[in-house]
């Protein structure tokens, strides 16, 4: 008769991750989808110069990533020479994170980490460090630009939605006269 056993595991039984973990989990920086998932630091790894793009070298380090395929693209570098990339995207958002310069994934000896595209941080667990979306940028001189879409006669002002592309606001003033743009500009500004 075979001999039973119980294991239970708990949280506190669990290596802590961070600085010092075996592995390294990488977060689209705009939507916070897990991207990558590599056994060294990304900041560690070489740049390319051409577009200061992180080297992984899958030969020497794990790759795994979560990604979608984003098409070919043909790209001019100096005077008549022209690059491969077979762009991958975030599954979550779809933008352009890595790219390689072969056609097949598997194999392919090195991923191009686009920089500035990848974080360590996941948005869920620190809402503060939570992406902008691209309709909020930040000009020369600290200004700040927001495009804002704007429905006038609405029950009461409130931003109703955030994404890529505006900040959605409703206002209670029609827009005939500018009460409407007075009204944005009194509450929200």
């Amino acid at each position: 008769m075979p001999k039973r056993t119980t294991h239970t595991y708990s949280s506190e039984d669990a290596r802590p991750a961070g600085p010092d973990s075996d592995l390294f989990v990488y977060y689209c920086k705009y939507c916070g989808s897990h991207v990558l998932i590599t056994d060294t630091q990304l900041q560690k790894m070489p740049k390319r110069k051409t577009d200061k793009a992180h080297v992984l070298d899958k030969k020497k380090h794990l790759a795994r990533l979560n990604i979608s395929e984003g098409g070919k693209v043909l790209l001019k570098r100096g005077e008549g020479m022209v690059e491969k990339q077979f762009r991958m995207n975030c599954l979550g958002c779809e933008l352009f994170v890595c790219y390689r310069t072969e056609e097949d994934l598997e194999s392919t000896s090195f991923i191009y980490v686009v920089d500035g595209a990848v974080s360590t941080v996941a948005a869920e667990t620190n809402p503060q460090d939570a992406p902008v979306p691209p309709c909020i940028s930040q000009l020369e001189g600290g200004l700040v630009q927001v495009a804002i879409e704007v429905e006038d006669r609405a029950q009461r002002s409130a931003i109703t939605r955030v994404n890529a592309d505006d900040v959605r606001v409703t206002v209670a003033a029609p827009a005939a006269r500018g009460e409407a743009n007075n009204e944005l500009l009194e509450c929200w500004v």
